[in-house]
């Protein structure tokens, strides 16, 4: 499979937000995203071909030298690549606890243990929310992560419509909800202060989140 690199950092988002964590960037998108901070790991020759043997022995190397047990598979879009299941199942089957992200397009068919999602649904800014499938969401449960990336009041609006039908489809199965700002678009106080007043998004535990490795480190780093 095609690996844009590994490397070990902290996690700058969701319910793992700052623990250690191995990341795993697949390189190859199925979305073009206006806001893309990866765009090396979506298009372009900066990939190189891995056997999931050769990722597996990677990411055990960090936790021979660390302990890390977090793994973070990510991309670009990682469930879009022939092989993943036998990668997710080689994971699962060594004991690492694997965080998936994915961009909502994909169903999430690979249910191991220690496995979960992070989902994205992507707003109207993106380009992409036209591309968004409801049964996808729906099949996330309580351990998995819903993360809605908003640019515009538009954007929040759209983000609670989804809460809200979500929350009446699956009321006793409902992912973890978290809002983050595109990067230099609305301000963190506009989106908190529109959270606190939704209803929405209050009855279904959501929260605001920022990417940390952002803040720790330059915007545009690679490899943290």
């Amino acid at each position: 499979m095609k690996v844009s690199e590994i490397f070990k950092s902290i996690e700058g988002e969701g319910i793992r937000m700052g623990q250690s964590a191995v990341f795993v960037r697949l390189h190859g998108c199925n979305l073009r995203c206006s806001y893309c901070d990866s765009k090396y790991a979506v298009e372009g020759p900066d990939f190189k071909q891995m056997s999931v043997g050769e990722v597996l022995a990677a990411v055990e190397a960090y936790r021979n030298e660390s302990g890390v047990k977090c793994v973070t598979l990510t991309g670009g879009e990682p469930l879009i690549h022939e092989g993943v299941g036998e990668l997710l199942t080689a994971f699962s089957d060594a004991g690492f606890e694997v965080n998936i992200e994915t961009n909502g397009t994909v169903p999430c068919k690979w249910q191991l243990p220690g496995l979960f999602y992070t989902m994205d649904w992507k707003c109207k800014s993106s380009g992409m929310s036209a591309r968004m499938k409801m049964e996808n969401i729906i099949s996330l449960g309580k351990n998995d992560v819903l993360k809605f990336v908003v640019g515009s009041v538009e954007d929040l609006l759209e983000a609670e419509g989804v809460v809200a039908r979500l929350s009446l489809t699956s009321p006793d199965n409902m992912p973890h909800i978290f809002i983050s700002p595109v990067w230099g678009e609305l301000t963190n106080e506009q989106i908190v202060n529109w959270m606190v007043s939704s209803k929405v998004m209050t009855q279904n535990n959501a929260r605001f989140q920022v990417q940390l490795h952002k803040i720790v480190w330059d915007p545009d780093m690679r490899g943290v």
